[in-house]
Parts: C-alpha cells; sequence; structure tokens
C-alpha cells in the first residue's frame, strides 16, 4: 500500500513538474497607445468633439519543440476588447513554416504591400477614402501562409486564402455573407543580394470590389530599399488589374528617412496613383518622425491626399501625435 502511494506520489509530482516546465513557455505582452488626431479637408467636417483617442492590446503566447525538432507557436491577440488575431505557426526548420491567420495578418504579397520606410505611418495611413487604392492585399486575413528562407538572399511567402474563409471557431457553421466568395493565392519574394539593398517582387489574386465568382484582382508589386548608413530610401510601383475599369490601380511611390540618432528618425514618402476610370490621377503624401526610449515611444505624421479616388478638388488631411507603451 505504501508502495503505491509513493509511486502515485512520485507520478503526481512528475505531472506538476512537466505542466510547469510547459507553463514557463507562457508569455504576456501588451501594449498601450494614446492619440491626438486631426483630420480637415472636402466632405471632413473639422472635428470638434474630442480628438484624443486610445488603443489597447494584450498578447498571449506559447511555444513548444516537438521531438522531431519542429517547433510549434500559437499566440492569441485581444485588442480593445475584441479578438484581434489568432495564430498557428509550424516551423519545420529548413523545410520552411506553415502557419495559419484568423481575423488579422498578413498573408503572401500583403507582407510587402508596402515596403517604403518610414519613421511612423504609411502616407495613406488615417483616410477613409483613398486607403485602399494602389494596395497590393488579400481582401480577407484569414487564411494559410508558408515563408521559407530559399538562401542567405532570398525569402518566399506563399498566402492562400481559402474560398469560404471566415472568422470561425472550431466547429462553427452558417455566416455565409462573411465568407471569401473566391479563393486568392499568391507568392512575394524578397531578396538581398547585396548589403544594404533589398528588393521585393509578388504577383497573386486578391479579392475585388464586387463579390462574385471570377471577380478577383490581379496583383503584381515590384519594389526596393537601399540602406547606406544613416539613410534609408525606397522606391515601389504596384499595379492592380480587374475587369471593371474602376478598379484599376497603377501606384508609384519613394520615400527617404533619415536617422539622426539611434533613438531618433525622420522620414518624407510620396505615392502617385493612376485609376484607370479617372484622368486625375491622386496624390498622396507625407512627413513623419519618431523617437524611442527604453519601452516608450512617440511618433507622429502628417499626410494629406490631393485629388482622392481620382476626384480633382477632393482633397484630405490627417495628424497624428502618439505616445505608445510596450510592456
Amino acid at each position: 500500500m505504501n508502495k503505491y502511494t509513493k509511486a502515485g506520489l512520485t507520478a503526481l509530482a512528475g505531472s506538476l513538474v512537466a505542466v510547469s516546465a510547459a507553463q514557463a513557455d507562457w508569455t504576456l505582452s501588451g501594449a498601450g497607445k494614446m492619440a491626438y488626431t486631426m483630420k480637415n479637408g472636402v466632405s471632413d467636417a473639422t472635428e470638434t468633439g474630442g480628438r484624443f483617442g486610445m488603443d489597447r492590446s494584450i498578447t498571449i503566447g506559447n511555444t513548444m519543440e516537438m521531438d522531431n525538432g519542429w517547433t510549434v507557436s500559437t499566440g492569441y491577440t485581444i485588442d480593445v476588447a475584441s479578438e484581434s488575431n489568432s495564430n498557428l505557426k509550424i516551423d519545420m526548420g529548413a523545410m520552411g513554416a506553415i502557419e495559419y491567420n484568423m481575423v488579422d495578418g498578413a498573408l503572401g504579397i500583403s507582407k510587402i504591400d508596402d515596403t517604403l520606410p518610414t519613421a511612423d505611418e504609411e502616407v495613406w495611413n488615417g483616410f477613409a477614402s483613398g486607403i485602399a487604392n494602389g494596395r497590393v492585399k488579400h481582401s480577407g486575413a484569414t487564411g494559410f501562409n508558408y515563408s521559407n528562407t530559399v538562401s542567405d538572399m532570398v525569402t518566399v511567402n506563399v498566402g492562400l486564402v481559402p474560398q469560404g474563409s471566415s472568422n470561425r471557431s472550431t466547429g462553427a457553421v452558417g455566416q455565409v455573407s462573411s465568407e471569401t466568395a473566391n479563393s486568392q493565392a499568391s507568392i512575394a519574394l524578397t531578396m538581398t543580394p547585396m548589403d544594404g539593398l533589398t528588393v521585393y517582387a509578388g504577383t497573386g489574386e486578391g479579392g475585388a470590389g464586387t463579390v462574385g465568382v471570377g471577380k478577383n484582382d490581379d496583383l503584381q508589386v515590384l519594389a526596393a530599399t537601399y540602406a547606406y548608413g544613416p539613410v534609408s530610401v525606397g522606391y515601389s510601383a504596384t499595379e492592380i488589374d480587374s475587369d471593371t475599369t474602376s478598379r484599376q490601380y497603377d501606384t508609384t511611390g519613394m520615400s527617404i528617412a533619415y536617422s539622426i540618432s539611434d533613438n531618433l528618425s525622420i522620414s518624407y514618402g510620396e505615392r502617385t496613383v493612376d485609376r484607370g476610370s479617372s484622368s486625375t490621377d491622386e496624390e498622396q503624401s507625407g512627413m513623419s518622425i519618431g523617437y524611442s526610449m527604453g519601452g516608450m515611444t512617440i511618433k507622429a505624421h502628417a499626410n494629406e491626399i490631393d485629388s482622392s479616388d481620382g476626384v480633382a478638388g477632393t482633397d484630405h488631411e490627417h495628424t497624428e501625435i502618439a505616445v505608445s507603451f510596450a510592456f
């Protein structure tokens, strides 16, 4: 009797040690951001209400190693009291890694939708109109992504949004109206042929504005960035082709960023969007500044859009100053 009791206690102690070891890999991180935002322009009533806002998120994650050496990780992010993203990733070493994202995240060509150097946000940030113009990306972020570093110079990402994808938990059914109408696939390459130079290239399909079978957009992107000392410059050219002229975009962009010190940087960028259904180009521009000190970051940007969505005289401005903390 005593032997069985001792054996049981020994087994229980071993289980507790195993559980403790597993729990030791759990991570909990968070971020808080407070910002002052101002918008004005055509159709944008000058804001007279509260211009202060707050964003916050909590991320829970864990990583474990399988007997064959593969690494499995999972993460769950809660952003403003709602699910922001769930992720499950299997890293197979030299065979690459496959992951499934639900709700948020970048898949395939979406990982290189805008690679221009910036000290804060992209030049299209903060605008309801024009924000999607010229951005090559999948219409949804729920799907699969395969990544692999083929060599020291080439990294590949393959994204797949299956037809009928929606943000559901295991066993959920229905929600037909919110599902992806067509499957979407893309491939993105990131190449570093020499020190300081990075080249991006991608092709694939993204969801069209009009939902329907066979209505996907054809996406193309080619971009490059070069860093020399404290200066980084970038250029990008993207193309979106659809069977409707209202969803045909040719976009070119450039930016320059300068690191004044290890903590302080500034940048300026421009993008021109040529919409097939309009004779007037949309012009985007913006300046950014960022300063970091430990877990605190202070950033600001001022962006402008002229001839938004190809409509002459429709101009917008967006200015934001924000302080954020990482925990």
